[in-house]
């Protein structure tokens, strides 16, 4: 609210990227909120016609975890929500549509 007047500035000009793009969040996402602004950029594709895919998990936090990866270590300084398995879920949900885009 303080800063309305900044905000246009500061979006990511989804419109423009010429790739399938795939967005990631999690819903307990305690850095920013991640899923609403995920929803924000899916909503700005498809409203110019333009793929986009979204996977989120609402249990999960900032840091999914892709196949392999182990948890992601605590950090003193910064709160990212989720929790380790709500995070593996979110990376092995996410997983298939990333080797998809990559593949394709």
């Amino acid at each position: 609210r303080t800063f309305a007047g900044l905000v246009p500035a500061a979006e990511i000009p989804i419109e423009a990227a010429a790739a399938d793009v795939l967005l990631v969040a999690g819903g307990d996402d305690a850095m920013w909120p991640s899923l609403p602004f995920a929803g924000r950029l899916a909503a700005r594709r498809r409203a110019d016609g333009l793929p986009v895919r979204v996977v989120s998990r609402a249990e999960a936090g900032h840091r999914p975890r892709l196949p392999g990866e182990g948890p992601a270590p605590e950090s003193p300084d910064f709160l990212y929500g989720g929790d380790p398995v709500a995070d593996a879920g979110l990376g092995a949900d996410a997983w298939p549509h990333i080797l998809d885009l990559l593949h394709g």
